[in-house]
């Protein structure tokens, strides 16, 4: 009966080292979700920055990402799923809703921790 456990633990930890966890899947997601990465615009904790500058009538002025860390979901999946204004340089990234829900709760899980 031992040698069926360690055959069983064997095979678990052979097998298991090869699986992420959610939060290293849902950081990988944020990390490069379709080729485009979340974390580059909004940053690594979503909490927003400056992207770069552009001139208007004469005035250097901040291209803002906004922070992404307290939208509701509601407003989480619709930025991610709803056609974009063609002013908008957020893309489109064609997410599952089971990716959807990982991103946003990675977000919600990375801004308790700092």
């Amino acid at each position: 009966m031992r040698g069926f456990f360690f055959v069983i633990l064997s095979l678990n930890l052979a097998f298991g080292a090869d699986f992420i966890t959610p939060k290293e899947y849902a950081k990988m997601l944020y990390e490069n979700p379709r080729g485009i990465s979340c974390k580059k615009c909004h940053g690594a904790e979503g909490k927003g920055q400056i992207l770069g500058y552009y001139t208007h009538k004469d005035k250097k002025k901040a291209y803002e990402i906004p922070n992404i860390q307290n939208l509701s979901f509601e407003r989480f999946k619709e930025a991610l799923t709803k056609e974009q204004d063609v002013k908008s340089i957020m893309p489109t990234y064609s997410l599952t809703n089971d990716e959807i829900n990982a991103l946003y709760n990675y977000i919600k899980q990375v801004s308790k921790e700092k």
